[in-house]
């Protein structure tokens, strides 16, 4: 069994550009591209793609989820952007956009974007932002190296990864759809094993949220510093960007960004 790939289908394609592939951050899948992102591409022209990485949605268990590191979910990147037709344009939100640079240190893409992405010096901003909002549960989370327990209940998601644009019907939607997540990976995002910008020569566009409280204005700021170029940020926008009510801003901005090179 394959890694789970969703994908739309514009009527018709511009075919002068490059398709896109969604990559998703810590306990989601690719189903958090389907509701907006993949039908606004396709009304779009775009063609693009979602994966689920390893052990997330419907994506085959390949080892215990603790086990999994950064370097496997580069290895799930890899292998989809092989199994296209046509290099795509890699779009990774939270720990899908460090896994996207991870992978930029060694091959090649028409282009990156990087939405409210954890840098590439590592998560410990929101990790300081979880420690101080909810200690109790992040101790749990440590002890029991479960991450799920950090965001399992409607509070601690919308607090952490939304904002009060977000209906509790979709919060309890997405609940029901999340997975833990690996703390190896969490770890690797800590220190073992961070970006080497100097590698990273493909052009990126940095977007960030202004309502975002798990990595803020200041943190994606940094990040596109570290690539000498700017950050967008959109100031009523929480950390799932994909999901808020104003996504078609963001995705507005991926498209001139694409067409402007």
């Amino acid at each position: 069994m394959g890694l789970e790939l969703l994908s739309n289908a514009p009527a018709t394609q511009n075919n002068s550009k490059q398709p896109l592939l969604f990559v998703h951050g810590m306990w989601h899948g690719a189903w958090c591209w389907e509701p907006y992102f993949l039908p606004y591409f396709e009304h779009h022209g775009i063609k693009a793609y979602a994966l689920s990485l390893s052990n997330h949605a419907n994506s085959p268990r390949r080892k215990p989820f603790n086990l999994l590191r950064i370097g496997d979910y580069v290895k799930d990147v890899r292998k989809v952007v092989n199994s296209l037709e046509q290099k795509p344009i890699l779009v990774g939100h939270s720990m899908g956009g460090f896994i996207v640079q991870k992978y930029l240190e060694k091959h090649d893409a028409p282009g990156a974007v990087l939405m409210a992405s954890v840098p590439p010096y590592g998560v410990w901003g929101g990790t300081f932002s979880v420690l101080k909002k909810f200690p109790s549960t992040f101790l749990k989370a440590n002890l029991t190296l479960h991450l799920k327990h950090i965001i399992n209940s409607p509070q601690r998601y919308r607090q952490i990864l939304c904002s009060n644009d977000f209906s509790n019907e979709e919060i309890v939607s997405c609940l029901e759809k999340i997975d833990t997540e690996s703390y190896l990976a969490y770890v690797d995002m800590l220190g073992l094993n961070l970006v080497n910008t100097k590698k990273i020569k493909t052009p990126l566009l940095v977007l960030g949220g202004g309502k975002d409280a798990t990595l803020p204005p200041k943190s994606v700021i940094k990040t596109a510093e570290k690539y000498k170029t700017k950050a967008v940020i959109f100031d009523d926008i929480p950390h799932m960007m994909m999901l808020s009510p104003d996504y078609k801003k963001v995705a507005d901005k991926i498209i001139d960004w694409i067409a402007s090179y």
